[in-house]
């Protein structure tokens, strides 16, 4: 019988339904998705915590949790019970699923407030429940685009529709690691402008340059297109110059067939003010989730104090 990590536990959900005005989006989805849709929280009121808190955040049309035996819908699992396998309690991992978990949407997905405010919310969450100095986090794939701006906060603003995502938590994220991200869009966008997640503005366009080859190693600014400008959120998120926890880990495969490797020139994998890059090969797209494991516990262990109370614990 396989491992049963979820939904979040009865004492988290209690502690949820004490605000359930604020907590309404997270409740419905908890509620709705069952056991694959969520995982985290004690057992009981006294357990105690040992670890600083870590919170998993999936990638496009994959789920917090393995749904339905679909090969881009493993989850987290593998990874929650590697965590476990050393000293980790579900007391200490979290994660909740954001989208509708079919691959055939994947296309109509983007980076939206519904998202952003559902995984920020229980980012906050996370921090009051366990009452914790800290957190981690690790994303995958469109969970490092989320993270990333759920962790600055601030007003998010496109042609459609804005949303407050409250003050800015880099000093509360410890270690954040990303893996297979998209901080420069994916060149298998470039011709693709009419799908939702390769849009422009709120999607993953790389942008284009006639006469080159988006994923080309040979592409040189100076030579060809110059700086191309790409998705307007991800530029948003790349120009402010300021890193995004204690310390940063970008992991990503040179033969990831979704996200591809170079994007212009740039390592499209590779966030913004890194303090360290891990390449592989012969990983595939999810693969990279659930096969870094290992080196995924060794980069929190490296740089992780022992839980540590906060100050202050309201959100």
């Amino acid at each position: 019988m396989a491992d049963v990590y979820g939904p979040v536990s009865d004492h988290f959900l209690h502690h949820l339904n004490k605000r359930p005005k604020r907590n309404d989006a997270i409740i419905r989805q908890v509620e709705a998705l069952g056991d694959t849709g969520s995982f985290g929280g004690k057992a009981f009121s006294d357990e105690k915590l040992t670890n600083t808190p870590i919170v998993f955040i999936h990638g496009n049309s994959d789920s917090a949790l393995k749904y339905e035996n679909h090969p881009f819908q493993t989850g987290f699992n593998d990874v929650i019970k590697y965590f476990m396998d050393k000293d980790y309690t579900l007391a200490e991992l979290y994660g909740i699923t954001y989208g509708n978990r079919s691959m055939a949407h994947s296309f109509s997905n983007f980076m939206q407030c519904e998202y952003f405010q559902l995984q920020r919310r229980f980012l906050e969450f996370v921090l009051h429940y366990t009452k914790s100095a800290q957190v981690n986090i690790v994303a995958h794939s469109m969970g490092a685009t989320i993270a990333r701006r759920i962790i600055k906060g601030g007003q998010y603003t496109t042609s459609t529709e804005s949303c407050d995502l409250g003050h800015d938590l880099t000093k509360r994220v410890n270690t954040f690691i990303s893996i297979a991200s998209a901080n420069y869009g994916m060149c298998i966008c470039e011709h693709a402008l009419a799908f939702a997640a390769c849009g422009m503005e709120t999607g993953f366009h790389p942008g284009t340059c006639t006469g080159t080859s988006c994923d080309s190693q040979d592409y040189k600014s100076t030579e060809n297109c110059g700086d191309v400008k790409y998705s307007s959120t991800l530029m948003d998120l790349n120009k402010d110059g300021k890193k995004v926890a204690g310390f940063v880990a970008s992991l990503w495969s040179e033969d990831d067939e979704i996200i591809g490797n170079l994007v212009w020139g740039r390592h499209t994998s590779l966030v913004p003010h890194s303090d360290m890059r891990k390449i592989y090969t012969n990983l595939s797209h999810m693969d990279m989730k659930s096969s870094t494991a290992a080196d995924q516990y060794n980069i929190i262990r490296m740089n992780d104090q022992k839980f540590t109370f906060a100050d202050s614990t309201e959100y």
